[in-house]
């Protein structure tokens, strides 16, 4: 947790990452973990020597705009990590929107073998970052998770008209385990990279943060962690390139059906309604 409070602490707002990308080059280093930036201030790494890897994705800058050293981030019973503006004596946001996501590639980083991970800017502003990332980078990657959802359950393999993921693939990474649950989301840096022609499953998760964007926003520890557990089981079991091209439809173009942001095709009503089942019982 102190980790996490220490980038919640660092003010990153769009166009002003440095800071933020400071601070990440120096646990690279720390790990011994090869990287590069790009034009766009993009912070790549690469840690192992393999013939594929897990990509990790997540973005530097944050919508708060605030001065370094007038706000921090507390934890409440190690539960609950909460901003607070001393100067201006109210609650302030934490840019968990997406520094969760940021902790997840660094623990990831730390925690297994091989692995990459970007770091992007500007998502906040229209996905600039990621529009103008190095594609040649994911050319050895199996899929590309990013962790830049709001909750403890959304699984996003839809934004808009576009998938972003195969249906093998959410299969085989049974979700459902984990309490997550396949929806339909909003634009992020993995449909940016999809949209440019990236060939391979892409997914959102959420990660424990809420009321993002706002001076109430908050994070619950336990669920953050429940997101790691299942980042960890993505890349400990799917070890092989999950094939999926740029407007690719694994299922039918009509018929689809909304419940509570949750998207499924007559032909994967079964499948859906199992995973819905299992979503209602642990709420």
């Amino acid at each position: 947790m102190e980790k996490l409070i220490s980038l919640y602490n660092i003010a990153s707002s769009s166009g002003k990452e440095k800071q933020m990308a400071k601070f990440i080059i120096a646990e690279l280093n720390s790990m011994g973990i090869t990287y590069k930036k790009d034009r766009c201030g993009n912070v790549y790494a690469v840690k192992g020597n393999a013939k594929t890897y897990p990509c990790i994705v997540s973005h530097m800058d944050e919508v708060h705009r605030r001065k370094t050293g007038t706000y921090g981030a507390y934890a409440v019973d190690d539960k609950m990590i909460v901003g607070y503006d001393y100067l201006n004596r109210k609650m302030t946001g934490i840019g968990a929107d997406d520094k969760n996501g940021i902790w997840i590639c660094l623990k990831a980083l730390e925690n297994f073998k091989d692995m990459k991970c970007v770091f992007f800017v500007k998502e906040e502003v229209g996905c600039i970052g990621s529009g103008g990332a190095d594609m040649d980078f994911f050319s050895d990657c199996r899929y590309v998770i990013q962790c830049d959802r709001k909750g403890d359950r959304d699984l996003i393999t839809r934004i808009g008209m576009s998938e972003l993921c195969s249906r093998e693939f959410i299969e085989k990474i049974h979700p459902e385990r984990y309490g997550y649950v396949v929806c339909s989301g909003m634009t992020t840096d993995v449909h940016a990279l999809k949209t440019r022609g990236l060939g391979i499953s892409c997914i959102n998760l959420s990660c424990g943060y809420y009321n993002p964007h706002t001076d109430s926003e908050y994070t619950i520890w336990e669920d953050l962690l429940k997101c790691f557990r299942f980042v960890c089981h993505i890349v400990k079991t799917y070890l092989t390139v999950s094939i999926h091209a740029p407007g690719a439809r694994q299922y039918p173009r009509f018929g689809w059906f909304n419940d509570d942001d949750f998207y499924y095709s007559p032909l994967d009503y079964p499948y859906c309604e199992r995973l819905k089942k299992d979503r209602n019982a642990k709420m």
